[in-house]
């Protein structure tokens, strides 16, 4: 398998991806299932997140999209038996992956610590390995990626249709 880090100077991205702290919000785990929307009440000003939609994008997944207090979007993919086979991010703070990585996480830090041995930080994450595929990428107050893990998607769906 393929993983890539190309070299940006000046960014400490990567540094960044594995020190974000949690949220505190609700998120769908890789080869797990779905969030839960977090119920906000009248002592709530501001819940840690909010089920934005959770529809059935064929019959093959469903779509559930939740907008993190920090203003980040997660849409979580999630076959019909409610396991959740892809992720994809976008917004002003990256989310915590290792909520969102769950059990593939070890294998993103490890690729990400190989790259940081080899002298390359900063830039975009692109690996291929064991089972997870990342892109992330992104600088302050924007960042995006996506991340699957190739044997929990559904039959007959192409990943980068559902992640366009």
């Amino acid at each position: 398998m393929k993983s890539s880090f190309p070299p940006k100077q000046g960014r400490g991205w990567v540094a960044a991806c594995l020190l974000i702290g949690s949220t505190g919000a609700a998120l769908a785990t890789l080869g797990q299932a779905p969030s839960a929307p977090v119920a906000s009440s009248a002592s709530s000003a501001t819940p840690a997140a909010r089920m934005l939609a959770a529809v059935p994008a064929s019959n093959a997944y469903t779509v559930h999209e939740t907008l993190l207090d920090s203003g980040t979007t997660v849409r979580e993919f999630a076959t019909p038996a409610g396991v959740v086979f892809a992720l994809a991010w976008r917004g002003p703070v990256l989310p915590d992956l290792t909520a969102l990585l769950g059990n593939y996480f070890p294998t993103f830090q490890a690729v990400t610590n190989e790259a940081r041995q080899a002298g390359r930080r900063g830039g975009p994450v692109v690996l291929a390995r064991d089972g997870l595929v990342v892109h992330s990428n992104g600088h302050m107050r924007n960042f995006f990626g996506d991340a699957w893990a190739p044997v929990l998607i559904p039959s007959g769906v192409n990943i980068h249709d559902v992640l366009q």
